[in-house]
């Protein structure tokens, strides 16, 4: 099973919300295609386990067995952002996964070069579909857009909020729809602060 750790509960306390000890819907490992299995139990234990401390996903990160990333190699996983990423194993396999994190501790993405859209996005979907109470989940819209020799590509969100709360748990993942693309999966979880009226 692919498991929501507790510690994502601390994430909510982090932004000011109260959390029960309820984790997220779990999807079954043993049905998803091989490569969304390790994307989405690298997202998971990545960077939603682990939204409550950034810093320290990235002070293990950089004391572990894969070197970080050189940073002109970094920056086609940090959209524009500074930051760091390193590839990282998963079944003891490296190549097919990058987690990068931005500067500023409060997102973290993972990059996938092979995964089945469908798996991934039917997966995340039922991982963010409800969130811990007393937090609330809201799904977005999806988007679709042509993404050139990557096919279609397609995103779906999520958040998780507290009412009256101006911070929200933020998830997307962006799938492409060809197996030639340069990443099938990208998945983002970050805290981000609505606007003030």
């Amino acid at each position: 099973m692919i498991k929501v750790s507790h510690s994502l509960l601390a994430a909510g306390f982090a932004l000011g919300l109260a959390a029960s000890a309820q984790a997220a819907p779990k999807p079954a490992s043993k049905a998803l295609e091989p490569n969304a299995e390790g994307f989405l139990t690298l997202y998971i234990g990545l960077c939603m386990n682990h939204l409550s401390d950034l810093q320290a996903l990235r002070t293990n990160l950089l004391r572990g067995e894969a070197p970080k990333l050189p940073p002109e190699s970094a920056a086609r996983f940090l959209n524009g952002l500074p930051g760091d990423a390193w590839p990282v194993p998963y079944k003891g396999q490296l190549g097919n996964y990058v987690v990068a994190l931005p500067a500023g501790n409060n997102m973290c993405t993972l990059h996938a070069r092979h995964a089945d859209p469908a798996t991934v996005e039917r997966a995340f979907l039922k991982v963010v579909e409800k969130a811990p109470s007393p937090l609330v989940a809201k799904r977005g819209k999806s988007q679709e857009r042509a993404g050139g020799a990557a096919g279609k590509l397609r995103t779906l969100s999520a958040t998780w909020v507290q009412p009256g709360a101006d911070r929200r748990m933020q998830f997307m993942v962006t799938t492409a729809a060809s197996d030639k693309a340069g990443r099938q999966a990208v998945g983002s979880v970050a805290i981000v602060m609505d606007a003030k009226p």
